[in-house]
């Protein structure tokens, strides 16, 4: 059974300014994360962030400076945001995001 699919508030902000390319690939991954959330897929690589645990980090392999963080609770794929790779980390904790 699919995981459901569920971004945070500045996510859903932050996917609606990617360009469009880049938004049709980020879709792509995620239809495949949301039956396997923890193995890498066509176009994507994923990788368990050291220091957190349950925290995953998603890389296309078309646009690699672009990044997906997301955990999975439950039934849930939750995914914190969508940006570059620079200081993209430290954004997510300034935000308050990666508090679960």
């Amino acid at each position: 059974m699919p995981l459901q699919y569920v971004p945070h508030e500045k996510a859903k902000e932050e996917f609606a300014k990617l360009p469009p390319d880049i938004r049709e690939e980020f879709l792509y991954a995620i239809r495949g994360l949301l039956y396997q959330p923890f193995r890498p897929g066509p176009g994507y690589w994923v990788k368990e962030l050291s220091g957190h645990p349950g925290l995953w980090r998603l890389r296309l392999t078309t646009y690699r400076r672009v990044r997906i963080y997301y955990s999975v609770e439950g039934e849930d794929l939750k995914i914190y945001g969508f940006g570059p790779r620079g200081g993209f980390h430290s954004r997510l904790h300034q935000t308050d995001r990666l508090h679960r």
